[in-house]
């Protein structure tokens, strides 16, 4: 039985106007654009490194038990989910000559570089305790920083433009470049893979990427300006900003579609490196598989802006995940040595999955118009804390998932897998994903704030401000 995600509305403080042909505001200039959405690059590609290849990297590396890497992994990407409310209420809340979120990006950049590179340069002779202690304190870091990096981000990204099209492009954008840092993170997964010393290995390249993306982080915070009508425009109370995101119908909605794609996105990312080496017998691919999927995605962004000008970002959203389900189910069918398989799998769902990172935060940026309209303040940062809460609980969720059904099923590193460890390994990359995409599609059926409730918001919130001394 589905959660009561009821989309009906309680009554607004006042009756909004009918739909006019209003036109749509001026769009954000490219070098704007490109400003914000690129450094997502720098951010992408530790995070995807650390998401799709610790796990694997510790059981056979570090050789640590799985229950205890995905334990240890799954706690620090909890405290990393806990930690967005906090930062998102206090951005919101954050008066500055630099406005509300580039401090916040500013002070973040240093601490998820450095947490980044201690994941990768564990001494040697710890001991498991001490490893494990080690590994914990820097996931921490690691994770603390990305929050307070990415989630102030994304709260600016909503604040760009007020245009219902206009976002899709902004969040279209910023889509290219983070996955594009999956495409890099892959490429030091193979780099680490094929190395004779895969510690040293580890280490120089989390160094180098540490040192490059740190000029990157900068941008934002150093070239933007922000809304200056926006300040001191947040809730006044932290919790009851939160109780406003839960509140919403429409955000409750968006929000758990998101949790349960998260889980799907999660063990893909997890399990992908364990497929092409145990089920695929091919590790020699680990890198390169997954660009078939990476590619396809990030050329796909553009198509699925396009379509959703037509279809509506509700519909086009939908058809995504239903496509993305069915391409990810299709793996069930991969064996050994099926290599142009898998790669027109992992194409198809690239293709699928491109349009999600851009319309959730599209539509979630139109939510948060909803909510000035009856709160009467500006709250992405509560809103886009929601957005990386429910990403960040799933993948935790499904870590420790995996790492469970690992370990209960006999899983042996670095060598060829009993028969319930191989089963598993294949069910994780292929059914569980086919199951939760089509639960994500059913639930947003229920969604219904559309374009022409979004235009209607609009004019209601034009005429407030008209009124306004």
């Amino acid at each position: 039985m589905l959660p009561e995600l009821s989309s009906t509305d309680p009554a607004p403080s006042r009756a909004l106007p009918p739909v006019t042909r209003a036109a749509e505001p001026a769009r954000v200039e490219w070098r704007v654009l490109g400003a914000y959405a690129a450094p997502t690059l720098g951010l992408a590609s530790p995070l995807f490194f650390v998401q799709f290849f610790f796990l694997k990297y510790a059981t056979d590396v570090l050789l640590m038990a799985p229950a205890a890497v995905a334990l240890i992994f799954g706690l620090s990407r909890l405290w990393d989910a806990v930690t967005d409310p906090v930062v998102g209420v206090w951005s919101d809340a954050t008066r500055s000559r630099l406005g509300r979120r580039r401090p916040w990006m500013l002070a973040g950049t240093p601490v998820v570089l450095v947490g980044f590179v201690m994941i990768w340069v564990a001494p040697r002779g710890l001991g498991e305790v001490g490893l494990g202690l080690w590994v914990g304190a820097a996931l921490v870091a690691f994770f603390t920083g990305f929050t307070a990096w990415i989630v102030p981000h994304m709260s600016l990204g909503a604040e760009l433009s007020d245009g219902h099209h206009d976002r899709s492009r902004i969040f279209g954008t910023r889509q290219v470049f983070f996955m594009l840092g999956m495409f890099v993170a892959f490429g030091l997964i193979g780099y680490v893979t094929n190395s004779a010393d895969q510690r040293v290995a580890a280490a120089r390249a989390a160094i180098i990427v540490a040192v490059v993306c740190a000029g990157v982080l900068l941008v934002p915070p150093l070239v933007l300006r922000e809304r200056p009508e926006y300040q001191g425009r947040g809730a006044e109370r932290p919790f009851r900003a939160i109780a406003d995101v839960f509140r919403n119908p429409h955000a409750r909605i968006v929000l758990f579609v998101q949790f349960i794609d998260s889980l799907a996105a999660g063990i893909l990312g997890v399990i992908a490196p364990y497929f092409a080496e145990y089920v695929l017998k091919r590790p020699d691919l680990i890198a390169l598989l997954p660009a078939c999927f990476v590619v396809s995605s990030v050329a796909s962004v553009p198509v699925w802006v396009m379509i959703s000008h037509r279809l509506g970002k509700k519909n086009t959203w939908l058809l995504s995940m239903v496509m993305t389900g069915l391409a990810f189910g299709s793996q069930i069918f991969v064996g050994e040595n099926d290599v142009l398989l898998a790669s027109l799998i992992l194409v198809a769902a690239g293709v699928s999955f491109g349009a999600g990172g851009v319309l959730g935060p599209s539509i979630l940026a139109d939510v948060i118009d909803w909510d000035e309209l009856q709160t009467g303040e500006r709250k992405e940062g509560a809103y886009s804390a929601g957005w990386g809460f429910s990403f960040k609980a799933g993948a935790a969720a499904i870590v420790v998932f995996a790492g469970a059904v690992l370990q209960a099923t006999g899983f042996e590193p670095n060598v060829d897998q009993a028969p319930p460890a191989h089963m598993a390994i294949r069910l994780l990359n292929s059914a569980l994903p086919f199951g939760v995409f089509l639960l994500g599609a059913l639930v947003f059926t229920r969604f219904r704030f559309d374009s022409a409730e979004h235009a209607r918001v609009r004019a209601a919130l034009a005429e407030r401000r008209e009124d306004r001394p």
